[in-house]
């Protein structure tokens, strides 16, 4: 029974805070998330639960400039530091 969806948080998950562009709405249509704001020029602001915050960094990765981590600040500190590494494969 998959009546509920697939996924079933926890209290020992770890809140995530991202901050979105108009462009990266479609992440709080494509996951679950405890909570969704409007921010001005069509941002919004979701909070999520995961086991797991691998797939945040990959996510967080994938969005670009569509999508920034804020909390919890370990996480944020994490991928600003792999987005930094990734653009310094590109610099010639």
């Amino acid at each position: 029974d998959i009546d509920e969806g697939l996924f079933r948080p926890s209290p020992d998950d770890v809140h995530v805070v991202l901050e979105l562009s108009a462009a990266g709405r479609w992440v709080a249509e494509y996951y679950p998330c405890e909570s969704v704001s409007d921010l001005a020029d069509g941002r919004l602001r979701v909070v999520l639960r995961t086991p797991d915050t691998g797939w945040v960094r990959r996510l967080a990765l994938r969005l670009g400039e569509d999508g920034r981590v804020i909390s919890p600040p370990g996480l944020a500190l994490d991928v600003r530091d792999m987005a930094t590494a990734a653009l310094a494969n590109y610099v010639v």
